[in-house]
Formats: structure tokens, C-alpha cells, sequence
């Protein structure tokens, strides 16, 4: 079990490429490095503009939140007050509407005048003189006068 043999001229070349790898990937690697510095240069020099920015967005926000709130807070508010104000007049109606009092009125007058009748019609009568005595009549010949007789209470209408 033999390796195959790499011709020499082969051997040369894959030693040359390995060579020009080593140099390209150094010099890669310092390229890269000098980038990275670069780039954390720039960073460094711009943070603090980026962070006043965001400063300057976060008090934006917290002042569109406070706004937000305290518009919700007043909805919130005059919602409950106006259920408030619906709840209580669920509760107790207020005043009676106009109609109301109309039959009222109406109710008080009749009975008013209901009154009014009872003490005219209820008066007593006035006293009234004695009449003179009325003359005295004799009776028809023929009726007897006596008391107890059964044809003088047949006469009054008893038996």
C-alpha cells in the first residue's frame, strides 16, 4: 500500500501555492485588522451622536405616552362620569314631566269643587216657623170613630 507518487515539478507548485496562501491570508488578517480598527473608530465617534439621538427619541416617546395617557385618563373620566350620571338617573327619574302636573291640577280642582258641593248640599235646613194650627174638620157622619173597631183598621190598611 503505496501513496501515489507526486511527481517534483507538483510538489514545487503546491509548495509555491502553500507559500502565496500563508503571505495572502497575513496580509488578509492585517487588512482586517486595520478594518476592525476603523470601524470601532467610527462606532466610538458615533455613539454619541447615535445615543443623543436616541435620547432625544426616548423623550419623544415618553412625551407622546404621557399625552396618550392623559387623554385616556381624561375619556376614562368622562366615561365614568357619564355613567355615573346615567346610573343616577336610572335611579331617581327627576321631575315629573309635564302631564303629570296637568292631571294633578285637574285631580285637586274636582276635588275642590267636590268639597265645595258637599257643604252646600250638606247644610241644614233653615228652621221653619210653626204653621197655625190647622182647623179642626169633623169627620163625615157615617165614619165611625172607634179605635179598636176592625173596620176602621181595615179602613187604615191593617187586618
Amino acid at each position: 500500500m503505496n501513496a501515489p507518487s507526486i511527481p517534483p515539478g507538483t510538489r514545487d507548485a503546491l509548495g509555491r501555492a502553500r507559500d502565496q496562501a500563508e503571505a495572502a491570508l497575513s496580509s488578509l488578517g492585517g487588512t482586517v485588522e486595520e478594518l476592525a480598527h476603523e470601524v470601532v473608530g467610527k462606532v466610538e465617534e458615533g455613539l454619541p451622536v447615535l445615543a443623543e439621538r436616541a435620547g432625544r427619541l426616548a423623550g419623544r416617546a415618553e412625551a407622546l405616552a404621557g399625552a396618550a395617557a392623559a387623554t385616556a385618563r381624561e375619556r376614562l373620566d368622562e366615561g365614568v362620569l357619564q355613567a355615573r350620571r346615567e346610573l343616577a338617573a336610572r335611579i331617581d327619574p327627576g321631575t315629573p314631566s309635564p302631564r303629570r302636573w296637568w292631571w294633578i291640577g285637574a285631580g285637586l280642582l274636582i276635588t275642590a269643587l267636590s268639597i265645595a258641593g258637599w257643604f252646600v248640599l250638606s247644610r241644614r235646613p233653615q228652621p221653619v216657623e210653626p204653621a197655625t194650627e190647622p182647623p179642626a174638620t169633623t169627620p163625615p157622619g157615617d165614619v165611625a170613630l172607634e179605635a179598636g173597631s176592625p173596620a176602621a183598621a181595615a179602613r187604615n190598611g191593617h187586618s
